[in-house]
């Protein structure tokens, strides 16, 4: 489960850079490479449906907290 999480959160990075233009055509391929090579060297399989599932959270209101 960890492995998979792993998974849907870097490609989900990986395409958010890619769109909003902070890595070229090219870097985001090679970025994908690797992830995919990280995907068979640890033995994750995921649908498409749990790589769907990643999401960001932010909050623009958000505080830091008083100690």
């Amino acid at each position: 489960m960890k492995n998979r999480k792993k998974l849907a959160i870097a490609n989900l990075c990986r395409v958010y850079l890619h769109i909003h233009g902070f890595i070229t055509d090219g870097e985001n391929g090679r970025i994908h490479y690797k992830i995919m090579k990280w995907q068979k060297n640890n033995k994750v399989s995921i649908s498409e449906a749990q790589l769907d599932s990643a999401d960001f959270i932010y909050d623009d209101n958000a505080k830091e907290k008083e100690e």
